[in-house]
């Protein structure tokens, strides 16, 4: 549990410095454009199928509270925890985080690059800035996982920085009742990482849409100049010279 929330923090923290650190070299087509789409199709079945686990867990162990001796009931929370692979459900709902801000972090990166292959692309269409599109996403995403884990902590100050709001949160997973703010948290991740990752699709949509376009007009309008030419042209026939 604390392997996971510390990894997440610090995957968000590093993703919102690569942002503004500028693009990097990657694959700019379409294509690739369609493959991330893929994935993030896969996040999302796999962070409602988490959830799923994780509001299992909390009503398995609500019921657990109420049935077992308070003097019991630390270390039957701590067995069911085990039984149930709560670790690995964190771990695989941090890899969903990670994972989502990474591929954020690869589109925006595609964006700029395409820009910079194709100088004119940024005053076509609608003038979506996808790069900063990203980083807005990445920007929301770290602000749902702080709210979900601000709901379940009484220590305002430990949010002076993200190891100790994590730090929180992790510790309180010692416990039975800690157990369960600590699964209602990341039930809510789970849930925002659903929305989020449906959002970063449509994002990829209109990324890949914009780019298909504007490739198509460059292409129309390299055909139309060849028909132009030919036409000039194509009635010159050559003629021997006699001597």
């Amino acid at each position: 549990m604390k392997r996971f929330l510390v990894t997440v923090a610090g995957s968000l923290w590093l993703s919102s410095s690569a942002f503004a650190g500028g693009a990097v070299a990657g694959a700019t087509e379409p294509t690739q454009i369609m493959n991330n789409i893929q994935l993030v199709l896969s996040y999302v079945e796999q962070a409602q199928q988490t959830t799923t686990q994780l509001q299992q867990y909390q009503t398995m162990l609500t019921n657990l509270m109420r049935l077992t001796p308070s003097n019991l009931l630390g270390q039957a929370s701590q067995q069911l925890w085990q039984d149930q692979g709560m670790a690995q459900a964190f771990s695989n709902l941090r890899k969903i985080v990670v994972n989502g801000q990474n591929i954020a972090y690869t589109m925006a990166n595609m964006d700029s690059q395409f820009k910079n292959m194709h100088p004119g692309y940024g005053n076509f269409g609608n003038g979506t800035d996808f790069f900063r599109s990203y980083q807005g996403w990445s920007d929301n995403t770290l602000g749902q996982v702080k709210n979900a884990v601000a709901m379940v902590t009484t220590h305002s100050e430990n949010f002076a920085t993200e190891e100790g709001m994590v730090q929180e949160l992790a510790n309180a997973s010692n416990s039975a009742q800690g157990q369960l703010q600590a699964v209602q948290a990341g039930n809510q991740i789970g849930v925002a990482m659903v929305g989020q990752m449906q959002k970063l699709r449509q994002l990829q949509m209109a990324q890949m849409q914009a780019q298909n376009a504007y490739l198509a007009g460059q292409q129309s309008a390299a055909d139309t100049k060849t028909q132009g030419t030919e036409k000039v042209y194509g009635g010159v026939s050559s003629t021997k010279i006699k001597q």
